[in-house]
């Protein structure tokens, strides 16, 4: 009774935590990683190894040089110069030119303290600046993710392509040795031959160009990727079944519009765009506004203590103080900058408004165009079963003598066609949910590595 106890209470965490599992999964769609694992890590190394994020990491780095810049006005500044000549001086006091060595310098600080905010505005649009460079990383990576997904598709469907079109070649092929055959036997005239040579040589086509198109798709994948070309061992076969709900698709849109902003990389942005326009409007009014900065330096220079101008004396200073600087009048041009500041800032206004209104009916859109794919996979899955089975009625025919070889293999392109097909519905389904999720924020991948 103890030992039963015991292994119940240590079951309990692995029955919660298989619940947990089980509660999360109804709650995310099915991705094509979910699907196919070898993906994920292929889209975790294209974080880092793929050519678009290799840029994408590029700009944050031009993102971090700017806000040092923005920064910058917070900080003092410490500068000056230093100046050894020899002169040859013409004194009115003495005959002749004297050679003298002169040595000049000025080194000082100079520390804004009082701009009316302007430089703590500016170092926050910086910081801003930096957000959105972050943000532009996570959406080129959310971009990237989808193409990555739909290029990994195209190959899968690319490779099954290439096996359908060989089948129907040979099918064909063996056709046209049938028909040379019964040609050469007088059965059938050269015309009447004629449909089925042409229809051998459409086939050796399309085999060429499903081949063509397979490598063009595994070398697009391995651009995209920043890797190898994979190889066809590395390939499924094809997209298997699925589990298409659209239970969670509405849960997931409901959660998305339930949100008091919609949380999407293009409102976050506007939204930004927006805080940085209003920084810059409050900037562009204190222009004409007094500024206060503490300075402190030291300089040597020379000075005339007489009214004999020529008589001069080294004079070194050290000093330290407040200044205050006042642009009075600049001619209106910071009524133009405020004027166009305040017209910009009801742009962004506007702006954030329209792509608002935009990423909800986005929304709406790509769950309904899951809903179509979902529709259309569930008619496609079952002409697939009916095909397979009367793929099975025709071989079982066939092994009671009651049907042909020809009429086996008509079952079966019959059926690998509408395989075919229905992977063209999986692929697309895949495609959607993958698009539903990535533009409302939801996508796992994106949140795992879509930062730097």
């Amino acid at each position: 009774m103890k030992n039963f106890l015991r292994n119940r209470f240590l079951l309990l965490p692995l029955i919660a935590m298989l619940s947990l599992v089980s509660l999360l999964a109804e709650d995310t769609p099915q991705l094509p990683e979910d699907v196919f694992p070898a993906l994920r890590q292929i889209l975790a190394d294209a974080a880092e190894q793929s050519p678009k994020m290799v840029a994408s990491n590029l700009e944050l780095m031009v993102a971090d040089g700017v806000l040092m810049q923005a920064k910058s006005g917070l900080y003092p500044t410490i500068g000056g110069f230093y100046q050894l000549t020899q002169a040859r001086d013409q004194r009115e006091d003495v005959p002749g030119t004297l050679k003298t060595d002169k040595n000049y310098y000025n080194f000082s600080l100079n520390q804004p303290l009082f701009h009316w905010g302007e430089r703590r505005n500016s170092a926050r649009i910086g910081e801003i600046r930096r957000q959105i460079a972050d943000d532009n990383f996570r959406e080129a990576y959310r971009l990237l993710a989808h193409e990555i997904r739909t290029a990994y598709l195209s190959v899968i469907s690319g490779k099954l392509a290439v096996k359908n079109a060989s089948f129907n070649h040979k099918l064909a092929t063996e056709a046209l040795q049938l028909a040379e055959n019964r040609l050469k036997q007088g059965v059938i005239s050269d015309g009447e031959a004629f449909p089925t040579r042409i229809a051998a040589e459409q086939a050796g086509l399309e085999v060429e160009k499903t081949e063509w198109h397979f490598e063009l798709a595994k070398q697009d994948f391995a651009t995209l990727t920043g890797q190898a070309i994979i190889t066809d061992d590395q390939i499924p076969s094809e997209i298997p079944g699925l589990h298409a709900s659209q239970e969670v698709i509405e849960s997931l849109l409901n959660r998305f519009l339930a949100q008091d902003e919609p949380d999407t990389a293009a409102v976050r942005s506007i939204r930004k765009q927006l805080a940085i326009s209003e920084l810059d409007f409050k900037n562009q009014r204190t222009r004409l506004r007094p500024k206060l900065n503490f300075i402190a330096g030291i300089s040597q220079d020379e000075q005339s203590y007489s009214t004999n101008i020529a008589q001069r004396y080294g004079l070194q200073s050290q000093y330290v103080g407040l200044q205050v600087t006042w642009n009075i009048f600049d001619g209106f041009a910071s009524r133009g900058a405020v004027a166009a500041s305040l017209a910009h800032k009801r742009i962004t206004e506007h702006q954030f408004n329209e792509v608002t209104e935009q990423a909800i009916q986005g929304a709406h859109r790509a769950s309904y165009a899951v809903a179509l794919a979902r529709r259309q996979l569930a008619i496609s899955e079952r002409l697939l079963n009916n095909a397979g089975n009367f793929l099975s009625y025709t071989k079982t025919n066939f092994e009671r003598g009651q049907a042909s070889e020809v009429d086996v293999n008509n079952a079966l392109a019959g059926y690998n066609s509408i395989h075919v097909s229905t992977n063209s519905s999986r692929y697309i389904y895949l495609i959607r949910v993958s698009e539903f999720v990535s533009l409302i924020s939801e996508d796992p991948i994106v949140d795992r590595f879509g930062h730097n």
